[in-house]
């Protein structure tokens, strides 16, 4: 057996560091700078990177970064800041993107770029914990839907969707990486379903729950047969089992999916696509420039990754989230042909996550959160 040199061990914690500026970083110069120096470190022992030229992953992961700069181009009147253009600073995160995903991608990122990514969970964890946190001291239970007590201007202006899709990236990201931490991530992604009403992390949760159940089928239909034959087994989960039955039926966090199908996104959604197929047709696509009034409460954003690249980026941007998304899906077809429960799951909710949200429009901590589940899905599985 062969023993792990000492460089290759000492570089785990100091992987974990550049993870943690990544993710703490929420896409500024800290992320930048995790990002830049932890690619170098891996170019200076290049012998350990996965051979091979280019592949379609390399395509997928520089479409993002173009994606990116088209986004971050587009002047959007909701968010001041853009109207002077896309900046020297947005251009680098870029190019720094589509650096540093490669070379992970060929350092394997189940294998030696997982320190990496356990830190960018931590980083995460860090803001969206501490918003969370926030909100329970300054804000009535379940009082933040809507807006959040924002941790860097200490004001309840944050956005309560933000957050919960990035404490639902931590919990994804965990699934796959390091199950030690699942119960305190299933917590954060709970804490935000109640505390801010947020229907997208109380899905996950379960979907999450679901895929550890099935996983575990086989003890617990043991489990279930032993208790047919002695029903009694059975008391002790009835109790707070009603307990949990009970505090949801009298929770606002049901009259949202009561809404579902007949308004929010769900709407837009239908109108949205209804002008995509026009926008098809015609080949014109503004009829996608504005969101007709009622369908969305604060932004003209579709919250949809295709919707909102064909608004800001045209066609070009409309094939690269197209891309995006299809490599998530292809990364799904393929953990399942490996049999990898989880590894289809976080796919899977990659890709809803990009397909219901705004990431790339103005939630740098929510990105950084897709962009790792990105990684993670578009590992090699490995051989049976």
């Amino acid at each position: 057996m062969t023993s792990a040199s000492p460089d290759a061990s000492s570089r785990l914690p100091l992987s974990a560091f550049w993870g943690l500026l990544i993710g703490a970083g929420g896409f500024n110069e800290w992320t930048v700078l995790g990002m830049g120096g932890w690619t170098l470190l891996q170019l200076r022992d290049r012998r350990q990177l996965r051979p091979g030229g280019p592949d379609g992953r390399d395509a997928v992961v520089v479409g993002i970064g173009i994606l990116m700069l088209l986004y971050w181009a587009f002047p959007d009147p909701e968010v001041p800041g853009s109207l002077s253009g896309l900046t020297l600073p947005e251009v680098g995160k870029a190019l720094v993107w589509m650096l540093f995903a490669p070379v992970l991608l060929r350092s394997d990122p189940l294998g030696r770029g997982r320190d990496l990514l356990r830190g960018l969970a931590a980083g995460l964890a860090l803001y969206s914990g501490a918003t969370l946190v926030g909100s329970l001291l300054t804000q009535p239970f379940q009082g933040s839907y809507g807006r959040l007590f924002n941790v860097f201007s200490g004001r309840l202006d944050a956005g309560s969707t933000e957050p919960g899709y990035v404490a639902c990236g931590v919990l994804l990201l965990l699934l796959r990486l390091d199950r030690r931490w699942l119960p305190p991530a299933l917590a954060l992604a709970l804490g935000y379903a109640v505390q801010a009403r947020n229907r997208s992390a109380l899905l996950v949760v379960a979907v999450v729950l679901l895929s550890l159940a099935w996983e575990q089928r086989a003890p617990l239909l043991a489990w279930w047969q032993q208790v047919r034959r002695h029903p009694r087994q059975l008391l002790p989960a009835v109790l707070p089992l009603t307990a949990v039955l009970v505090a949801l039926a009298r929770s606002t966090l049901l009259q949202r999916f009561g809404d579902l199908l007949t308004a929010g996104r769900a709407e837009t959604h239908r109108v949205g696509f209804a002008r995509l197929l026009q926008a098809y047709a015609s080949g014109d696509r503004r009829g996608l420039a504005t969101v007709p009034p009622g369908l969305t409460v604060h932004d003209q954003w579709w919250h949809n990754l295709p919707l909102d690249a064909l608004r800001c980026a045209g066609f070009v941007g409309h094939g690269l989230a197209l891309l995006w998304l299809l490599a998530l899906l292809l990364a799904a077809w393929r953990w399942g042909r490996r049999g990898s429960t989880d590894g289809v799951v976080v796919a899977l909710l990659a890709l809803a996550i990009l397909w219901t949200s705004l990431p790339l429009g103005v939630g740098h901590y929510e990105l950084l959160s897709v962009l790792g589940l990105t990684l993670v899905s578009l590992a090699d599985p490995p051989r049976r």
